[in-house]
């Protein structure tokens, strides 16, 4: 079994996949808003670290952002998913939202946030428990020259 980071990926590369969402256990969605001001929207299966707990639900974390940008997509996001926010220097928990891993739900977050935000985005998503067959007969349908397999226990 495998743990491998699809990276650098379009929202087509994404809605056209076919992986099992149950193996899916993170995703981040980056939206570029300048030349270092950026934002990104992500979900792990396990929680996010805050504090000493973790939060379930999605987030953000933001760089150079203004903070109407931030008021604006708290705003969004919490319309969709629901959640308690919870502020953490840069970054923004949405405690209890909805969670998902399916390919269409990233898909359309990651073409209305860029459609929102006028701005591009890049798609990451990492599986666990991916098999050599999994992966050598590409039965996610996700581009192969866009894998890092990551090392360690999966």
């Amino acid at each position: 079994m495998l743990r491998i980071r699809y990276w650098r990926l379009t929202i087509k590369d994404v809605l056209d996949s076919t992986y099992p969402q149950e193996k899916a256990n993170h995703w981040d969605i980056k939206c570029m808003q300048g030349e270092y001001q950026h934002f990104g929207i992500f979900w792990f299966r396990y929680g996010t670290p805050v504090d000493k707990e973790p939060a379930h639900g999605i987030s953000f974390y933001f760089n150079d952002v203004p903070q109407i940008t931030i008021q604006n997509l708290i705003e969004f996001l919490q319309s969709k998913y629901g959640g308690t926010v919870l502020h953490r220097q840069s970054r923004v928990f949405l405690q209890g939202s909805s969670e998902f891993s399916d390919p269409k739900t990233i898909g359309q977050l990651a073409n209305d946030i860029s459609v929102k935000f006028n701005g591009p985005v890049e798609l990451t998503i990492e599986f666990e428990k991916v098999t050599a067959e999994e992966q050598e007969k590409n039965l996610f349908n996700l581009p192969a020259n866009k894998a890092l397999p990551i090392v360690g226990p999966d």
